[in-house]
């Protein structure tokens, strides 16, 4: 009985619109902060996959949210975090000082080593 009922759950419209989520909900998108300066407020992301030039393959975009003025900075793949740091220090650090934030999407690369490297450089 039990499995005919649940059986019966899975195939209904109904039931599965109106159902119970156990899960926690995956969180709210938060807000990003109003901007007064640039450089200020950086995004950062990975171009990936690219035919290779030179034997760089990846480009590393970094990005000043208020003005939209964007650095490009090329890798090649794999690539370390350390080099990447540095990189980071001397093509927008260097030029635009330290950014008050840096947004970035999940990308596992910047969840560990980037950081470990960048707060080292």
């Amino acid at each position: 009985m039990k499995k005919r009922v649940q059986d019966f759950v899975k195939k209904c419209d109904i039931c599965q619109r109106h159902k119970y989520q156990a899960q926690c909900p995956s969180g709210l998108l938060q807000p990003l902060d109003i901007l007064e300066q640039i450089w200020e407020d950086v995004s950062i992301d990975f171009i990936s996959a690219l035919p290779k030039s030179k034997g760089l393959d990846t480009v590393l975009v970094v990005v000043d949210r208020l003005s939209k003025y964007a650095h490009f900075l090329s890798l090649k793949h794999p690539f370390i975090a350390k080099i990447m740091a540095d990189l980071f220090v001397k093509e927008v650090v260097k030029l635009h000082g330290i950014p008050k934030s840096i947004v970035s999407d999940r990308d596992p690369f910047f969840l560990g080593h980037f950081w470990t490297q960048l707060f080292k450089s």
